[in-house]
C-alpha cells in the first residue's frame, strides 16, 4: 500500500516563539466565538421573544438550528481543510461566521433569524476543526501538550466567557449588540489568520463526496431527532422519522467506509483503543457539561431568583476548576499516559455532579456552599480530562487527517453536548411534572397546562393569582430544584460508568495511528 506524501503545500517557515504565542492567541480567540456562539446568545432569548414576538419553538430554534448545521457539516469541514487549505478553511468560516451574526442583528422576524443562525453554524463548522488542527502542525511535539491544554481550557470556559460578556452588553445595550460584537470580532481575526496559520494542505486527499453527504445526512437526523425529541415526544412520528433517518444515515456512511479505495475516515481506526477511549471521554464530558450549562442558568434564576449576569457571574467557579485540572491533568499524563487523568476527570466530574444533587434536596433553601463545592469538583474533572480525550483522538488519526481528526473531536462534543441537553432536561421535567401535581389541585385546565409547561410560565402565571400565588410560585421553585437535582443524579451516574469504561479500555502508553490511506493511483 503506497503512502501519501506529505502535505504539499507552500513550505511554511516554523514560527518563533513571539509567532507561536501569537497563533495560540489567534487560535483560541476563533475558537471561542463558535463555543460561545450558542450561550452567549441563550442569555438574551427573553429580550428576542419580546422583540421579534417569536414563540417557545422559535426560541428553540434560534439555539438548535446552529447547533445543527454546525455538527452536522463539521466531518465534512476538516476534510475539506485537509484537501483544499487550512488557511483557506478557517478564512471562509470566519467570513460566514462574522456576516451571518452581524446581519442577523438586524433581522426582521424570527424565521429570517433562525435561518442567519443556521449559517452562522456553517461557518463555525468551518473553524472549529481548524483552530486545533493548525495549532498541533505549528506547535513542536515536545510543547504540544500544552497547546492542547490551552485549546482545551478555552473550549470549555468560551461558554461561560460567551454567557458574561452577553450579560455585560445587555445592561446598556440591546440583544443585537451580542451579534455585532460576535461577528466584528471575527472578520477582524481574519488578517492575523492570513499572516500566522499555514496552508497545509494534501490536493490527493479524497473529499469523499458521497461519505461526506452520509455523514450530514446521520448527523442532521440524530441532531434534529434529540432536539425535537423533548418538545414533540419521544415517540412522535418526525421524532421517530429523523432518528431513524440518522441511524440508516450511520450505517450507509459506516458501510461505505469500509468499502471506499480511499476512505475520507477509515473507521477501522477506532480498533485503535486511544482513539475509542477519547471519543468515548469527550463525548461523556460534553454530554454532562453543556446539560449542566443550560440547566444551571435556569436553577440559579428561577429558584434562586439570580439575574442573568449574577448567574453568568455565579458560573466562573468552572473555569477556575477547570484551570486547575487541566495542571494536574498534565503531571498526571506525564506519569501515568492519558488513561489515568482521563478515567479519574469522568469520575470527579461524576462526583460533582453527586454533591450537586445532594445539595439541591433543599430545594429553595439549599446551600450554595455545597453547590459551589460540587460546582468546582465537577470543573476539576473536566480540566483533568478534556486534554487527555482530546489527546487520545489526535493521535489515533494519522498526521495528514489532522483537521479530520480535529473534526472528530468537534463532533463528538457536539453530539454529546446535544444528548447531554436533550437527556438531561427530560429528566428534569418529568420530576418536575410529578413533583407539581399536588399544586394543581383545584387550577383551571388551561392554567395547569401553563403551570405543567415549566417552572418559568408557573412562575410567571402565579403573579395574577395575588396571595395563593405566592404558594404555586414556590412549588414550581421546589419542583424544578427535585427536578434538576434528578437531572444532576443521572449525569452522574452517567460519567462513572463512563470513568470505568475509559479505565478498561484506554491504553497505558500512547497508541499512535501510522495506517497508510492508498494514493489516486489506486482509485
Amino acid at each position: 500500500m503506497t503512502a501519501l506524501p506529505p502535505t504539499t503545500a507552500a513550505p511554511h517557515m516554523p514560527l518563533n516563539p513571539t509567532q507561536l504565542r501569537g497563533l495560540l492567541v489567534v487560535l483560541c480567540a476563533a475558537l471561542a466565538l463558535v463555543v460561545a456562539g450558542n450561550s452567549a446568545l441563550a442569555i438574551a432569548l427573553p429580550d428576542i421573544a419580546i422583540d421579534l414576538e417569536a414563540d417557545q419553538s422559535e426560541l428553540t430554534w434560534i439555539i438548535d438550528a446552529y447547533a445543527l448545521t454546525f455538527a452536522a457539516l463539521l466531518l465534512t469541514a476538516g476534510i475539506a481543510a485537509d484537501r483544499v487549505g487550512r488557511r483557506t478553511i478557517l478564512v471562509m468560516g470566519l467570513l460566514i461566521f462574522g456576516a451571518a451574526n452581524v446581519a442577523s442583528a438586524f433581522a426582521p422576524d424570527p424565521g429570517w433569524f433562525i435561518a442567519l443562525r443556521a449559517i452562522a453554524g456553517v461557518g463555525a463548522a468551518a473553524v472549529f476543526p481548524v483552530t486545533l488542527s493548525a495549532l498541533v502542525d505549528a506547535y513542536p511535539p515536545e510543547r504540544r501538550t500544552f497547546a492542547i491544554g490551552v485549546w482545551s481550557g478555552v473550549s470549555s470556559a468560551g461558554a461561560v466567557a460567551g454567557t458574561i460578556i452577553a450579560g455585560a452588553l445587555l445592561e446598556a445595550y440591546w440583544w443585537g449588540s451580542v451579534q455585532l460584537v460576535f461577528g466584528g470580532v471575527a472578520v477582524a481575526l481574519i488578517i492575523p489568520v492570513l499572516m500566522l496559520v499555514a496552508q497545509n494542505r494534501n490536493p490527493r486527499l479524497s473529499l469523499d463526496p458521497l461519505g461526506a453527504l452520509w455523514s450530514i445526512i446521520a448527523l442532521a437526523g440524530l441532531v434534529f431527532g434529540v432536539v425535537e425529541g423533548p418538545q414533540r415526544g419521544w415517540l412522535d412520528l418526525v421524532t421517530l422519522l429523523a432518528l431513524a433517518v440518522g441511524a440508516l444515515g450511520f450505517v450507509a456512511f459506516v458501510v461505505h467506509q469500509l468499502r471506499a479505495k480511499d476512505p475520507s475516515l477509515d473507521v477501522r481506526l477506532f480498533a485503535n483503543r486511544g482513539l475509542a477511549a477519547g471519543s468515548l471521554i469527550v463525548t461523556v464530558q460534553f454530554f454532562a457539561s453543556l446539560g449542566f450549562f443550560v440547566l444551571s442558568p435556569q436553577y440559579l434564576q428561577i429558584v434562586l431568583e439570580y439575574t442573568p449576569l449574577g448567574a453568568a457571574l455565579a458560573l466562573l467557579i468552572v473555569p477556575v476548576g477547570v484551570g486547575a485540572g487541566i495542571g494536574i491533568s498534565a503531571a498526571l499524563e506525564r506519569r501515568f499516559g492519558a488513561r489515568v487523568p482521563g478515567s479519574l476527570g469522568l469520575l470527579l466530574m461524576g462526583v460533582g455532579l453527586f454533591v450537586c444533587a445532594a445539595g439541591l434536596a433543599g430545594g429553595v433553601d439549599a446551600s450554595i456552599w455545597v453547590l459551589g463545592a460540587g460546582v468546582l469538583v465537577f470543573g476539576i474533572g473536566f480540566g483533568m480530562g478534556i486534554t487527555p480525550g482530546t489527546q487520545l483522538i489526535i493521535e489515533g488519526l494519522p498526521a495528514e487527517r489532522r483537521s479530520v481528526a480535529s473534526a472528530v473531536n468537534d463532533i463528538t462534543r457536539e453530539v454529546g453536548g446535544v444528548l447531554g441537553i436533550a437527556v438531561l432536561s427530560s429528566v428534569l421535567i418529568s420530576f418536575y411534572r410529578s413533583d407539581i401535581k399536588p399544586a394543581l389541585d383545584g387550577i383551571p385546565d388551561q392554567v395547569r397546562q401553563v403551570v405543567d409547561a415549566g417552572a418559568g410560565a408557573a412562575i410567571g402565571i402565579a403573579d395574577s393569582f395575588g396571595p395563593e400565588g405566592e404558594a404555586l410560585a414556590r412549588a414550581a421553585r421546589e419542583a424544578f430544584a427535585v427536578g434538576f437535582s434528578a437531572a444532576m443524579l443521572a449525569g452522574a451516574v452517567i460519567l462513572v460508568v463512563a470513568s470505568i469504561i475509559t479505565f478498561l479500555i484506554a491504553p497505558a502508553q500512547r497508541e499512535v495511528a501510522t495506517r497508510e490511506f492508498p494514493a489516486d493511483a489506486h482509485r
